[in-house]
């Protein structure tokens, strides 16, 4: 099985640093083959841009982006390692969706409805957050998890969406994020098994 793995974070000591190397160890220990894609470290370019010459429906032919959409269309798993900020993914996670996730590539429309192109079945999402779980889910209203799930994944064909969300990162002890990054790897299961759900 083939997993791409979405990272978006610029200082890797975080904990979502922490995160992505819990990722990678659980997919080598499951001998899964992976790509990561590090969207700081590659300096991805978040600003999408057309105009009359270089038009939308010509982004799935946009060099810049041509190895991004290799890896993301011949995965049959994504991964996408992120923090909230403002509510949100990180301005380069959500750029890398609008200049990677394009149409032709990752969906289309028959007639009027969107069908999913993505031939990845799963995804799991693992963010993090400083504020508790209780305001995300109460206060938010989850708002972010919809758009990531449906909004965007489901439109592309990704059937099962799966999260963790560890919230109260700023203060959390060493031994509770002990205890995350072991779920974290948990949640990635030998290669013969697939991704656990």
């Amino acid at each position: 099985m083939q997993t791409a793995v979405i990272y978006a974070h610029p200082n890797p000591n975080s904990f979502n640093g922490a995160i992505l190397n819990q990722v990678i160890k659980a997919l080598e220990d499951g001998k899964h083959s992976y790509d990561v894609i590090d969207l700081y470290r590659d300096r991805f370019d978040p600003v999408l841009l057309f105009d009359e010459k270089k038009r939308r429906s010509d982004m799935k032919r946009d060099p810049e982006t041509a190895e991004y959409r290799r890896i993301v269309k011949n995965a049959d798993h994504l991964i996408f390692i992120y923090p909230l900020w403002w509510g949100g993914m990180p301005a380069i996670m959500k750029g890398f969706i609008d200049r990677v996730f394009v149409a032709g590539e990752a969906y289309t429309y028959q007639g009027k409805l969107p069908k999913g192109l993505l031939k990845a079945p799963t995804a799991s999402v693992y963010y993090t957050a400083d504020a508790p779980s209780w305001y995300l889910r109460f206060w938010r209203r989850d708002a972010d998890w919809v758009t990531v799930k449906d909004v965007m994944l489901k439109f592309c064909g990704v059937r099962r969406v799966r999260r963790l969300l560890f919230a109260g990162v700023k203060d959390s002890s060493d031994g509770k994020r002990t205890q995350w990054l072991d779920r974290v790897y948990r949640s990635i299961a030998p290669a013969d098994r697939g991704i656990s759900e």
